[in-house]
């Protein structure tokens, strides 16, 4: 039997002939899909111009779509599913093109005289202003003083107006931190996002009105409720950062100076004696109720414990005697 090596020399004009052969076939198969596909895409394109109303529009923000004529069954939910997206009029405005968005907020900590008509005061000056209190609260302390917490909303326009009145209530500013966060480019963004969300809804209607099956209009339904879901996305988010940035937040802790007096209207020497008693016989209780339970307990726990050690033990006795 020929070595394989033999076994190639002696028939080597075969296999190469063989090889070759192979291998134009295979050319000629990677030749055939590659134009298959090439034609494919052209129809494919020309057929996407013709239903989308992109020939001889190209400049157009949102395609034109004939109305009068109805669309195919299948071109309505292909065009449904394959919507390309609509150029928004504000593509490429940059944040410098508009007016600046920046969310500002301070935050002050302040000593007063009297903290109740302090926070009266802030809350006056956040009015006068053309603001509104967020919140405000005042409590006193355990020496008989007042502290409270005030948040207010003034227009951005009047943000350092509002800072500089605040702070001139106070007889000292102990801490004072201001920030400002700019977000003109989101908000410009979701702008651009949201046209361009709410040309594709229109074009989306346009598509509904020449569908003519029930399956054809679920389909375009279906893209309807996603593209309406983002919109009101957008537009919640819009909304929140015009109140964010259209009114700034300003928050006030302020504090009344310690004051020494005495006797405080806090100290009743009788009540002090009544609580310390009523506490040392907690304590009794306490410790008496933890004694009855580690006698119970323990001892339900011992005696076993004993009476079988015991036994154990006589046994033990009585072998060592025998």
């Amino acid at each position: 039997m020929p070595t394989p090596l033999e076994f190639f020399y002696s028939n080597r004009k075969r296999i190469i002939i063989v090889a070759v052969v192979v291998a134009l076939v295979a050319v000629l198969a990677v030749a055939w899909s590659v134009g298959m596909n090439v034609n494919h895409g052209v129809t494919s394109t020309a057929t996407s111009k013709a239903y989308f109303g992109l020939a001889g529009n190209a400049g157009s923000g949102v395609a034109a779509y004939d109305t009068s004529a109805p669309m195919a069954a299948p071109e309505i939910a292909r065009s449904a599913i394959m919507m390309p997206p609509v150029p928004s009029p504000t593509a490429g405005q940059t944040a410098a093109e508009v007016d600046q968005k920046i969310i500002k907020t301070g935050n002050l900590s302040l000593v007063v005289v009297k903290a109740e008509e302090a926070a009266a005061r802030i809350t006056a000056i956040a009015t006068e202003l053309k603001g509104f209190v967020q919140s405000s609260s005042v409590s006193e302390l355990p020496d008989g003083t007042h502290s409270g917490n005030v948040t207010v909303r003034v227009p951005a326009d009047q943000f350092e107006t509002a800072l500089t009145q605040i702070k001139a209530t106070a007889t000292l500013v102990k801490d004072e931190n201001v920030s400002g966060q700019d977000v003109t480019e989101q908000y410009t963004d979701l702008q651009a996002r949201l046209r361009n969300a709410q040309a594709q809804e229109e074009t989306y209607l346009a598509i509904l009105k020449q569908a003519r099956t029930v399956d054809d209009t679920l389909k375009v339904q279906e893209q309807l409720g996603i593209i309406r879901g983002e919109i009101e996305s957008m537009q919640g988010q819009i909304q929140y950062l015009q109140n964010v940035t259209s009114y700034s937040t300003i928050s006030v802790y302020i504090e009344e100076e310690p004051t020494i007096s005495a006797p405080t209207k806090e100290f009743r020497p009788l009540d002090l004696i009544k609580q310390s008693v009523q506490t040392l016989i907690d304590a009794f209780q306490a410790l008496a109720t933890g004694l009855i339970k580690l006698l119970i307990i323990g001892g339900g726990l011992v005696l076993p414990l004993a009476l079988i050690a015991w036994v154990v033990y006589t046994l033990a006795k009585r072998r060592n005697r025998g």
